[in-house]
């Protein structure tokens, strides 16, 4: 007989009952309550990817990495069509905000994407209103790019539609699991992008 249930109504109860001690557990336990159904907090998935194909820990973790990534491309993509852009115009706004009046060729690092690819979407998205570009004081052959109020209110309706991907995308997780993944997520990246510098140098 599985524990799992037992343990699972703790937490129940322990939420509920900060101070509850065993004993009035126990009593709880005998009360009028639906008991939790029986889940794991970390399932295996008996249909992944990953354990069918019998990989080892670093090929299973890029294989999911590449499927929650497509999983998420799926979800956004009508966003994002409504919003009148392709992907990699939204993606595009969202870095030079977030990189704060990047010149190209740092937004293209950051997107991995080739300068000629990156130099004809900013047109695009300047000549449609979301971009403008200002010459760098500290190097006038260069340009840095911003958003216009135009561009800043379309990323807002973006963002505010998105909001109900993000709030699920990690719903099966409890609160510490998803610190624990993104604390997990930011190490990989750094360490990474650290890789993929330090080849664009060679």
């Amino acid at each position: 007989m599985s524990i799992i249930p037992l343990i699972s109504s703790w937490e129940q109860y322990i939420l509920t009952h900060p101070s509850g001690d065993l004993r009035e557990f126990g009593r709880w336990l005998q009360q009028d309550y639906p008991p939790p159904a029986e889940t794991d907090p970390m399932p295996v998935a008996r249909h992944s990817l990953a354990t069918s194909a019998n990989l080892n820990a670093s090929a299973a973790s890029t294989l999911l990495i590449n499927r929650l990534n497509a999983i998420n491309h799926h979800l956004s993509k009508p966003i994002i069509r409504k919003l009148g852009l392709k992907d990699v115009e939204f993606g595009v706004l969202v870095q030079v905000h977030l990189l704060d009046k990047p010149n190209k060729k740092e937004l293209c690092d950051r997107l991995l994407i080739e300068k000629s690819t990156g130099v004809e979407i900013t047109r695009r998205l300047a000549k449609k209103g979301y971009l403008r570009e200002t010459v760098d004081p500290n190097d006038r052959r260069s340009a840095r790019l911003s958003l216009t109020e135009k561009g800043l209110r379309l990323l807002k309706d973006g963002s505010s539609s998105f909001k109900s991907i993000h709030e699920n995308f990690l719903v099966p997780l409890a609160t510490d699991q998803q610190q624990q993944l993104v604390a997990m997520l930011t190490r990989l990246h750094e360490y990474h992008s650290g890789r993929v510098s330090a080849s664009d140098r060679e």
